[in-house]
């Protein structure tokens, strides 16, 4: 795949790469130690000097500049603050990288950067000969667990052939590594995400204000939340597959169990519990605007999930496919698996076991007692 002494990377595959890594903070300090440990050479560039120092300690080489970091390495990664930043680096500042990049080479872009600037850097990319990534990482915030220990997700944008040669360094990243599609589908994929988590956050901490307003203390309303359907499913997104993704929502035979009527509902009954004490709840207030629209249409009996059509006519598409009911990322970054329903059958295959073990030895005790 990479080779380690050449402008091209993709000669051998029983070379490692140079790596280089601009940006020594959270991610990217953390991302530098990562691959010293799996024994990678890394060069390195920060505008802090102990940042480059701490990953010296480790075995990093650190550099004077971004360009230095581009001569000595094969592929590189930036990870910055903003859009602003990874200009800067990238084709602003003195000895920026694209003085030092060579043809052949690879620049993977990690930060959560904007369309605009990717489409910017990639351009310039090719334009120099250089093969590039956006590669948004997703990092492990408190409360969620990493199997590695390094992050949850790489989202990865570009030509399917570079993402081919890089995977192997994508997957000491993060537990899963998905190709996103052409270049700016990372950086898509990655803004999406966090849109989505802050209006659930945003949510959540109308739910737990309106909980305290009301008198429920703190430590009820948190156990409310995190023992029911919500904290198993947050967002319904395990399940969306099932009722939306299957179009089985349009489909009023289906019977759901909880439908747009009964929701719809609830939502009311909550808000007046929060209009009875003046406390604003805007995503609340929104999304009943919603159902009520939805039960105008004559929705009232379909599953909850039917109200996501409205916001399917806003944006001119529709969500449809067959997709597995929970899936997740496994090492092969294009493949998904149940790993739910795995680890279910191996739970019921280790029962089995168990019990086959427990019987033999009954009949093993039996015999040699009665022998």
């Amino acid at each position: 795949m990479l080779t380690s002494n050449s402008n091209s990377i993709a000669q051998s595959s029983l070379n490692r790469p140079i790596l280089g890594i601009i940006g020594c903070g959270n991610i990217g300090g953390r991302q530098a130690a990562n691959f010293l440990a799996h024994g990678y050479e890394v060069y390195v560039y920060d505008i802090n000097p102990d940042s480059m120092a701490e990953l010296q300690s480790l075995g990093a080489r650190i550099t004077n500049s971004c360009a230095e970091v581009a001569i000595s390495s094969q592929v590189i990664f930036t990870s910055l603050p903003t859009p602003t930043d990874v200009m800067s680096a990238v084709m602003e500042c003195e000895h920026n990288l694209c003085q030092g990049l060579q043809p052949g080479s690879v620049y993977v872009d990690i930060t959560t950067n904007s369309v605009e600037t990717v489409l910017k850097l990639h351009q310039v990319m090719q334009e120099l000969g250089v093969e590039m990534l956006d590669a948004p990482f997703n990092d492990c915030p408190v409360g969620a667990q990493s199997q590695k220990g390094m992050g949850l997700a790489v989202l990865a944008g570009g030509s399917k052939e570079t993402f081919d040669k890089v995977v192997p360094l994508l997957q000491l990243m993060a537990d899963s590594v998905l190709y996103c599609g052409e270049i700016t589908s990372g950086t898509k994929c990655k803004l999406i995400h966090n849109a989505v988590n802050a209006i659930a956050v945003q949510a959540v901490s109308e739910g737990i204000t309106l909980g305290l307003a009301r008198g429920i203390e703190l430590q009820t309303i948190w156990d409310t939340l995190r023992l029911g359907s919500f904290a198993q499913n947050p967002g319904d997104i395990n399940g969306l597959p099932h009722y939306w993704f299957s179009r089985r929502c349009d489909d009023i035979s289906q019977h759901p169990a909880f439908n747009v009527k009964l929701l719809h509902k609830d939502l009311r009954l909550a808000l007046n519990m929060a209009k009875e004490r003046n406390i604003e709840v805007p995503h609340l207030s929104l999304s009943i605007k919603d159902f009520e629209e939805a039960e105008q249409r004559g929705w009232s009996q379909y599953s909850t999930t039917k109200v996501s059509c409205l916001q399917e006519e806003r944006a001119g598409v529709t969500a449809k496919a067959t997709l597995p009911l929970i899936s997740n990322s496994t090492d092969t970054p294009t493949a998904t698996e149940n790993s739910t329903i795995g680890k279910g059958r191996f739970s019921l295959f280790a029962v089995l076991i168990l019990v086959l073990a427990s019987n033999l030895l009954q009949l093993g005790l039996h015999w040699l007692f009665h022998v």
